[in-house]
C-alpha cells in the first residue's frame, strides 16, 4: 500500500470514512538490528570477524539515532538493534582479550 491516505467508498446508509495513516520510519532501527545481528554471526569466524569491527559499531549508532527519534513504531527494533550491536562490540572486545591473553602466556621470560 503506497498511498498513506484510504478513502471508503459510501454503502447504502454507511458514511464516507477517511483514514490517514502515519508513514512508519523505521529504516534505521531495522538497519541497527540487521547490522547487529550480522556483527554477532561474523564476530565468532576467525579473520572474517574483522567484518564485525565495523558492523557492530555502525549497528550502535544507527540504533542510538533512531531511538533518540520521537516515539513510533521502530523504538523497540531501535533497542534490539542496540542490544545486539552491543553483543557483537562485546565479542570483538573478548576476542582482544584473548588474544592478549594467549599471547602473554606465550612469551619466555
Amino acid at each position: 500500500m503506497t498511498d498513506p491516505d484510504i478513502t471508503v467508498a459510501p454503502h447504502a446508509g454507511a458514511t464516507n470514512v477517511h483514514v490517514h495513516v502515519a508513514p512508519q520510519d523505521t529504516g534505521l532501527a531495522v538497519a541497527s538490528l540487521v547490522l547487529g545481528v550480522f556483527a554477532i554471526c561474523t564476530v565468532w569466524i576467525p579473520f572474517i570477524g574483522l567484518i564485525a569491527w565495523i558492523l557492530a559499531p555502525l549497528g550502535l549508532i544507527l540504533g542510538l539515532v533512531a531511538l533518540k527519534r520521537p516515539a513510533g513504531p521502530g523504538r523497540g527494533v531501535a533497542i534490539a538493534g542496540i542490544v545486539c550491536s552491543a553483543i557483537g562490540l562485546l565479542g570483538c572486545i573478548g576476542w582482544i582479550v584473548l588474544i592478549g591473553a594467549v599471547a602473554t602466556v606465550g612469551v619466555a621470560p
